[in-house]
């Protein structure tokens, strides 16, 4: 009996035993399954904070385990995938700010761009036009900016001094779309199909436009009309055109006259007296002929070295005059010149010999036009009591003078008051003169009342006497 309880308790105390080992085993297990499923949310949560690399967490062959390991492959993933999207973000940041710079750089040169520009969006409206082309045209922004070409066209013709003169888009499109295709531009095309397209605007001024356009197959640009002033261009083309003609003009007067008497002389004969008349006649022609070739070379070399080869020192302007005067031939008949000149020296930045022939020049001019005698003065003058204010060679004759009017282009080329051509001269005497001073930094100062005489003074630049 007592073996049967001893038995019964070792039972008892082996099962309450085998019952805290079981608890004690499943307390264990579910301690590891809890801090598993801890790491777990832990990490879940780190990710949702937006920490998208979190650290690893413990993998396993149980269900729990192989959760983690699917949790540390997605955490791979959304790493590499986040550092794929951060290089993406970068470069999209790199170009937008590259493109940003482009943008500024294109809107400066366009902003500071001497040339107008307008372009017009695939359904050829004005899209832009930048602030050149409203300089020059001297139209608004807010009148132009969405009108069609037509339109556009209309008003830009308006503003011309001849709108028929104006081509409108369609002819330059139909035009430059019948020798090329399009985004090509005009200055593509070979020399002999380019037309020069010129504009001249109404107003003050009467500026020259040169207008071209360029078709484009860009979706948002369908084309762009471009403008460039070519005003001065204009006018020095019509400068050089009259120069050539006034130039073959009074070449042609001395060489028709020495191959008129030439020819007479040829074809029949005549006295010695009539032979050395028309020899006399030849010889003045020919002389005549030199001056303009020698005064148009005179021009040439000032228009091409622009003051190059002048040599500028401080020069005493009354002595030079003195050195002029004692030179210059006054024409026989005429009375001699009366030079007034100022005690002490009076000091300029000159090149000697280059404002000794515009001196020579004027002088002889007041004797040319002084052709019934008179008093021809020359004197130096000062401007002012300081040694900063300029000094003046001035010349005075007596004799026909001119108008207001004739005065202001004694100085261009081939000018002449006198259009009777008794009075000798090739008109290129005063232009020498006023682009010797221009290259000394002076200026020539023409003072004339008709049948009462004139008065021409060079105004120099003072300069400190020579050490």
């Amino acid at each position: 009996m007592i073996a049967r309880k001893n038995l019964l308790s070792q039972g008892i105390l082996i099962a309450i035993a085998e019952l805290l080992l079981s608890a004690g085993l499943l307390t264990l297990l579910g301690l590891l399954i809890t801090r598993q499923l801890s790491l777990l949310t832990t990490a879940s949560l780190t990710v949702a904070q937006g920490q998208l690399t979190p650290a690893p967490v413990p993998e396993g062959l149980d269900d729990v385990g192989r959760l983690g390991a699917a949790f540390n492959v997605m955490s791979r993933a959304i790493a590499e995938r986040v550092e794929q999207l951060i290089s993406a973000n970068e470069q999209t940041a790199r170009m937008a700010a590259s493109l940003q710079d482009r943008t500024e750089q294109l809107n400066a040169i366009f902003d500071l761009s001497p040339d107008g520009f307008v372009s017009f969006d695939a359904q050829s409206h004005v899209k832009y036009a930048n602030p050149a082309f409203f300089r020059m045209t001297g139209l608004d922004s807010a009148g132009i900016i969405g009108l069609d070409e037509a339109i556009f066209s209309a008003r830009l013709a308006k503003g011309c001094l001849d709108p028929s003169a104006f081509p409108n888009l369609a002819e330059l499109k139909s035009e430059l779309g019948a020798s090329h295709p399009p985004g090509i531009g005009e200055s593509s095309l070979p020399a002999m199909k380019r037309r020069r397209q010129l504009i001249e605007l109404a107003g003050p001024g009467n500026h020259v436009l040169e207008l071209g356009l360029r078709l484009s197959t860009a979706e948002t640009v369908s084309q762009i009309l471009y403008f460039r002033e070519v005003t001065h261009e204009t006018e020095v083309d019509r400068m050089k055109s009259e120069f050539l003609s006034h130039a073959a003009h009074e070449l042609r007067t001395p060489m028709a006259s020495i191959y008129g008497y030439a020819e007479i002389m040829m074809a029949q004969s005549f006295s010695k007296e009539e032979q050395s008349e028309f020899l006399a006649i030849i010889h003045r022609q020919c002389g005549l002929m030199i001056s303009i070739i020698n005064e148009l070379l005179d021009l040439a070399r000032i228009d091409d070295r622009r003051g190059k080869d002048f040599k500028f020192s401080s020069i005493d302007a009354s002595q030079l005059v003195r050195e002029v005067i004692a030179d210059f031939g006054v024409p026989s008949g005429q009375q001699a010149l009366v030079l007034d000149t100022p005690a002490q020296a009076c000091w300029v930045r000159a090149d000697a010999s280059k404002l000794m022939q515009a001196v020579r020049n004027i002088l002889s001019n007041a004797y040319k036009y002084s052709p019934d005698g008179g008093v021809v003065a020359i004197s130096v003058i000062h401007a002012g009591s300081d040694s900063q204010t300029p000094v003046g060679i001035r010349v005075t004759d007596h004799g026909l003078g001119m108008t207001s009017e004739q005065a202001a282009r004694t100085c261009e080329r081939f000018y002449r008051v006198d259009t009777s051509g008794n009075i000798p001269g090739t008109g290129l005497g005063m232009s020498i003169v006023k682009e010797i001073m221009e290259l000394h930094g002076g200026q020539v100062q023409i003072q004339s009342q008709l049948g009462a005489g004139t008065s021409v003074t060079l105004w120099l630049t003072p300069a400190s006497a020579p050490v």
